[in-house]
């Protein structure tokens, strides 16, 4: 009989989906500008919390949700895409070490996005909370910043949706459906085991540190003298 076995926890799987909910609508409402900003910002602030809480998972999260489980070296990530180009790569649980270096890459291009934001200053109607306390000459170099590196952040999400559907149509593994239901229908490959999940309170307890800290930043610092 076959034991589902759980690869993603709940907090990893609610961040997933609700940052892509959040990338759309931020990407939406700064095209369209206008009123629109005011939700432009509100959505990158929730952004920068999720940030900071995943990040703080990365670390004390579930095995599968921990940087310490699938970041690795370069040549493991050439390694495993060369397999994946021969089309027989290893199982992995969780992250293979090709994903696991583009989740890094997606957490630090977002987390740029993000931090970028709360400096901008459009001269005409749109301040970002902490331009005020900071020097002209960086306010322009991170409204530069903001501007140019959403095109890295659509470089990055066009490749990240282009190696599910890879994994989907030519390894025949449905990652989409394993990142809603987080459960792995099928017996793991020999020597894998199955990961430790930590409990839901730990992840509250990060989210809620996480809203803080962008409430100081956003809110309460900006009033400081």
């Amino acid at each position: 009989m076959v034991k589902p076995v759980r690869v993603w926890d709940l907090p990893v799987r609610l961040f997933h989906w609700a940052l892509a909910v959040l990338v759309i609508f931020s990407y939406v409402t700064g095209k369209i500008a206008g009123t629109w900003l005011e939700w432009h910002m509100k959505s990158g602030y929730a952004i920068l919390a999720l940030l900071v809480f995943r990040i703080a998972w990365g670390f004390v999260g579930s095995d599968t949700a921990r940087f310490a489980r699938f970041v690795r070296s370069p040549a493991a990530a050439f390694s495993y895409l060369r397999e994946v180009a021969r089309g027989v790569p290893r199982p992995v649980v969780g992250h293979n070490p090709a994903g696991g270096w583009m989740v890094v890459a997606l957490l630090a291009a977002f987390l740029t996005q993000a931090i970028s934001g709360l400096f901008v200053d459009d001269e005409i109607a749109t301040q970002g909370p902490l331009a005020v306390k900071a020097s002209s000459a960086l306010v322009a170099r991170m409204t530069w910043v903001h501007e140019y590196n959403q095109w890295i952040l659509v470089a990055f999400v066009v490749l990240h949706v282009a190696a599910i559907a890879w994994y989907q149509w030519r390894l025949g593994l449905g990652l989409t459906r394993l990142m809603i239901t987080g459960v792995l229908r099928g017996d793991l490959a020999p020597g894998l085991e199955a990961p430790r999940m930590r409990s839901l309170p730990w992840a509250v307890a990060c989210l809620a540190i996480a809203a803080a800290i962008v409430y100081v930043v956003v809110v309460i610092y900006p009033q400081m003298r």
